[in-house]
């Protein structure tokens, strides 16, 4: 029996962040004055700020704790689905949100908010490698997979923002520009079909 994509569930995830960047453009813009409105938010918010950067370093990380509990009750009560759904999560991520967003930053070369210059392919300058955000991707590739695994009404809407929160922590610190995040999410999104594809490969064989 064929097991259909949770579209609905996938949407919900990414909505919170889809949102915070049509406001960001509608309401701020889309180039220099992003990068400028937020300098002066930072200037005056230095607790924001702080808390700002622990989303962004510790936003992805505290999630490995999700995927571990649940790599451990799959070990624990013998259950190889609950195994093999933290192992392809992990697979996958490796290879779409570290690896295939490596290969787009340093081919696409585009240079961060602030630094200057033009579009520089093939650069390994971290100043060049802008898009997409990895940071965004991850945490699309991560939050994505876990709404489809605990099923709960308002999980996609609640790990969606979330995910916002870290993808807006990019803007906000003047790491990427709001379209590198839109692209982030569309390569998180890829990961998480992989993931879902492949941990439900079994049933769909049946």
């Amino acid at each position: 029996m064929r097991n259909r994509y949770p579209f609905v569930q996938h949407l919900l995830c990414i909505l919170p962040l889809f949102t915070v960047l049509a406001c960001v453009t509608l309401f701020i813009g889309t180039g220099d004055e992003v990068v400028q409105f937020f300098r002066q938010v930072r200037g005056g918010n230095p607790d924001l700020t702080r808390f700002m950067k622990v989303v962004t370093d510790w936003g992805n990380p505290a999630l490995y704790i999700v995927y571990a509990a649940i790599l451990y009750a799959g070990r624990r009560n013998g259950d190889a689905r609950l195994t093999r759904f933290v192992i392809i999560w992990l697979v996958i991520q490796l290879l779409v949100s570290f690896l295939l967003v490596r290969v787009f930053k340093i081919v696409i070369g585009r240079p961060r908010p602030g630094v200057d210059g033009l579009y520089a392919p093939w650069s390994l300058s971290g100043g060049y490698n802008s898009m997409p955000s990895g940071h965004t991707a991850e945490i699309i590739g991560n939050t994505v997979p876990l709404a489809f695994f605990f099923r709960h009404t308002g999980m996609p809407l609640l790990l969606g923002c979330y995910g916002a929160l870290v993808g807006f922590s990019r803007v906000y610190l003047e790491m990427h520009h709001t379209s590198d995040v839109f692209f982030g999410i569309l390569v998180g999104s890829f990961a998480a079909f992989l993931i879902h594809l492949f941990w439900n490969r079994d049933r769909d064989d049946r």
